[in-house]
């Protein structure tokens, strides 16, 4: 996914250069339905990978790093790593997944609480390790790391 984002990258570079150039698509099959969707733009290929995992919010105002995140899917699940960046402060996003990881779900195995702070949690057959960090002038990144059991 890291050479696909990449790619993408280079793509919207040289498009902005040629104006007649066509930018990849990126193809998802639903696994249940065998539904394909093409996403043509960063928005929508943000969309897709929030999609793959409807049960891990990621903060209003932050958005997906598509070069730092990485995103396997199989026709049995879907892991990998998101990286999010956005302005809020590591205290505000702590709070925000302490509430929101249980209303989908999710179990708390443990959690540090410092000026880079972490949460763990899980369910049956899934794991997801968030990693939050200031980046400094009111900038945050929050990692999520998505993994089986």
């Amino acid at each position: 996914m890291k050479a696909l984002a990449l790619t993408l990258l280079a793509a919207a570079t040289l498009a902005a250069c040629d104006p007649n150039m066509i930018r990849p698509d990126v193809n998802r099959v639903d696994p249940k339905t065998g539904e394909v969707t093409t996403y043509t733009s960063t928005k929508e290929i943000e969309t897709g990978i929030l999609k793959a995992f409807p049960d891990i919010p990621v903060p209003a105002g932050h958005s997906i790093d598509l070069e730092r995140s990485t995103i396997f899917t199989s026709n049995n699940q879907s892991l990998g790593k998101i990286v999010a960046e956005g302005r809020a402060d590591v205290i505000s996003l702590y709070r925000f997944y302490e509430t929101a990881m249980p209303q989908n779900g999710w179990t708390l195995v443990n959690a540090f609480q410092s000026s880079t702070s972490s949460m763990y949690y899980a369910k049956p057959g899934r794991f997801v390790a968030i990693i939050m960090e200031n980046t400094g002038r009111l900038g945050s990144r929050v990692t999520l790391n998505i993994g089986p059991e």
